[in-house]
């Protein structure tokens, strides 16, 4: 990849006021801006996330089987039906355009002690939205949506949304009364087949308040855990397997999965846009930004998922 830095992508979009540039980012930019994007810090870049050429295509899956190894026996050669095969498949996706708009009045930045320098301080600051949102959207996008922020919502469908069909569904109202148990992790595991879980891998995907009504639930078990989730809110994990939570994610449900199951797909048909120019920009003394992208949300395996629904929100 080229040694392409923050700054030189964000200058790519300072001289579209003049026609100089369309503010359109080559392939390595695009690269690097999503990669400020997608960093380990956040959940964000736990997930899978795919750059693509084209905005409709197919995500391709490869494996090899399962329970390959054979006895040798010496001087035979393995039989034909035991040969490695790759194992293929593909996930369709379709991405949709997006946009982020952002302004500035000059008197601001003429008036804040970094100046020019703001401008890179700022592009960060929106690569830093732009993950929030793709976090959230990513999870809680449903096209059928018709309520509060149904213009963000309804961009495109997210994980929870596909997860409504072919993956392994537990209704935790089910268990123990409808009251909060942790025989709903337990049930999660036993639904999910077992070639696919891997205890360091696997996380209890969630809302913080129910993480906090695991918590609290702990709290009147007496037990060491209970104590210690008492004494220093240690992070305590059902099963040992950890906890993710998302922004709105929605409450009564959580997801067992893989994050990098789950993906995040982009083209490379990215653009930082600026202008100081305009009757608008001239009346109102405003620097305009907008920053264009597209996305999808698709899962790679729907088999290796399992969504507990009707989570107790009280113990």
């Amino acid at each position: 990849m080229g040694n392409y830095s923050n700054q030189a992508i964000i200058n790519k979009g300072r001289t579209l006021a003049t026609g100089q540039t369309n503010g359109m980012l080559n392939p390595e930019q695009s690269e690097r801006f999503m990669q400020m994007v997608f960093d380990d810090s956040s959940f964000l870049g736990e997930l899978r996330h795919e750059m693509r050429g084209s905005t409709k295509g197919t995500i391709e899956k490869l494996g090899v089987g399962r329970r390959l190894l054979r006895k040798k026996v010496e001087g035979d050669a393995p039989a034909d039906g035991d040969l490695v095969e790759p194992v293929l498949g593909a996930v369709p996706y379709s991405t949709t355009d997006i946009v982020l708009g952002a302004e500035i009045s000059e008197k601001f930045i003429r008036e804040n002690i970094e100046k020019e320098g703001f401008e890179e301080v700022f592009m960060g600051m929106i690569a830093q939205q732009i993950k929030v949102d793709l976090l959230d959207l990513g999870f809680n996008g449903d096209t059928s949506y018709t309520g509060p922020d149904a213009a963000f919502v309804t961009i495109t469908d997210g994980f929870i949304k596909g997860l409504e069909t072919d993956s392994h569904i537990l209704d935790a109202g089910a268990l123990q009364g409808g009251n909060f148990t942790d025989d709903m992790f337990t049930g999660a595991l036993k639904l999910l087949p077992t070639k696919y879980f891997n205890r360091t891998n696997y996380k209890w995907i969630a809302n913080t308040r129910t993480y906090i009504t695991w918590l609290e639930y702990l709290k009147q078990k007496e037990t060491t855990a209970g104590d210690m989730a008492i004494l220093n809110g240690q992070n305590l994990n059902p099963l040992s397997v950890g906890w993710k939570e998302v922004p709105n994610f929605p409450d009564g449900k959580i997801i067992l999965a893989d994050p990098k199951n789950l993906t995040i797909v982009n083209t490379y048909d990215i653009k930082i846009r600026k202008t100081t120019e305009g009757r608008s920009a001239v009346m109102k003394d405003m620097r305009y930004y907008a920053v264009h992208l597209d996305v999808d949300a698709i899962i790679m395996e729907k088999d290796a998922i399992v969504v507990i629904n009707n989570v107790p929100l009280t113990v």
